[in-house]
């Protein structure tokens, strides 16, 4: 049988009743960059047939 997991009902995370410090800005905003540059690190070590040389 499988096991059903609970849904969460979240609509906001943190406090609903003040918005994110400028620290909190900043440390999310660094995290989503080093986010996108590792992700660019992977895709760039990749080659495509053309930038291949011939044996």
């Amino acid at each position: 049988m499988k096991n059903r997991t609970k849904e969460l009902d979240v609509d906001f995370i943190g406090g609903q009743n003040k918005p994110l410090t400028k620290e909190e800005q900043l440390s999310i905003s660094a995290f989503i960059k080093q986010l996108k540059e590792n992700r660019n690190k992977k895709t760039r070590h990749r080659t495509t047939k053309s930038e291949k040389k011939p044996a």
